[in-house]
């Protein structure tokens, strides 16, 4: 599941050291570029999405497989249609085409990512184990119409996405939290929950050469349209278009982290340990009373 992209598990560290972080994953960008202003621009909507994705851990993620399915069905649901509109603006290109937006479109997909078939696996394990489903596609249409308003608009945005620049923004969240963020982490928690049927998401992200993938990532970034600190070359309309192409990524991947941070507000299901301890402090609370009734009686009766 995708959340924000920046080093470390946000569950494990305080605020202070996911801030710390989170700026030493910032300066692996070259300064005046565009992977600084990206991780710039969405640094307090990170910050409330480390607050949001532990409230969603202790709440029961990673102890309920309805829980996980649902949060990895909304944020396949973001991820496929941006891969989706990636792939489709790229195929419209012509050779000739000196349309910025489309060749960002080109340079996206040179990384090689494609996460949403590999969603669609684990979301099939998951719902192929539960009794009396097996249509994943079913299983996805419910819980997008059960998601919620913020999240249903973000998902609705991705697919309205006209250029490359839009899906730039998309793209860093989506995939930059996978690549260059805490992705990885929630693996071998995963894997224990779910098994390793529903593990594909983390295949591109795990494993020997994690650090090149991120460099590789955080080069690419920078490379997709020139930065302030660029060599002044070039003509007045292309550095005015360059600003524009370059404006917009940063505001778009702002947008889009706020996006992701609806996706986590959006799961709804409760895990199937609360009914019991909601049930076990019921009872705490009755025995507690029936306990203390005795005792309040015998302390009127001494009074009288």
């Amino acid at each position: 599941m995708a959340l924000s992209p920046a080093d470390g598990d946000a569950t494990e560290n305080s605020e202070a050291q996911q801030a710390i972080i989170f700026d030493k994953t910032t300066e692996k960008g070259s300064d005046g570029q565009l992977f600084q202003a990206c991780m710039k621009s969405i640094r307090m909507s990170h910050a409330s999405a480390n607050r949001l994705r532990t409230g969603l851990i202790v709440a029961g993620l990673f102890t309920d497989k309805r829980m996980y399915l649902e949060a990895i069905v909304l944020f396949y649901a973001a991820t496929d249609a941006m891969e989706k509109k990636l792939l489709a603006l790229d195929e419209s290109r012509s050779n000739d085409s000196e349309d910025q937006g489309d060749e960002i479109c080109a340079k996206l997909l040179s990384l090689g990512y494609r996460f949403g078939p590999q969603y669609e696996q684990d979301i099939q394990a998951l719902v192929s184990g539960d009794k009396g489903s097996s249509n994943w596609e079913a299983a996805v249409e419910k819980i997008l119409a059960n998601s919620s308003d913020g999240a249903k608009a973000y998902v609705e945005k991705i697919r309205n996405m006209s250029s490359g620049a839009e899906l730039a923004g998309a793209a860093f969240c989506l995939w930059g939290a996978l690549i260059i963020g805490g992705g990885a982490a929630a693996k071998p928690r995963v894997q224990v929950l779910c098994g390793k049927n529903a593990c594909h998401l983390f295949e591109d992200v795990t494993g020997p050469g994690r650090g090149e993938r991120k460099a590789k990532f955080i080069q690419l970034w920078d490379s997709l349209v020139k930065g302030a600190t660029d060599d002044c070359s070039s003509s007045e309309e292309e550095t005015k278009k360059d600003n524009e192409t370059f404006t917009l990524i940063v505001a778009t991947c702002q947008d889009c982290m706020q996006g992701n941070n609806e996706l986590i507000t959006s799961v709804k299901c409760n895990p199937w340990w609360l009914k019991y301890m909601i049930s076990t402090a019921v009872g705490a609370v009755a025995i507690g009373a029936f306990l203390l009734l005795p005792a309040q009686r015998a302390d009127r009766h001494k009074l009288m």
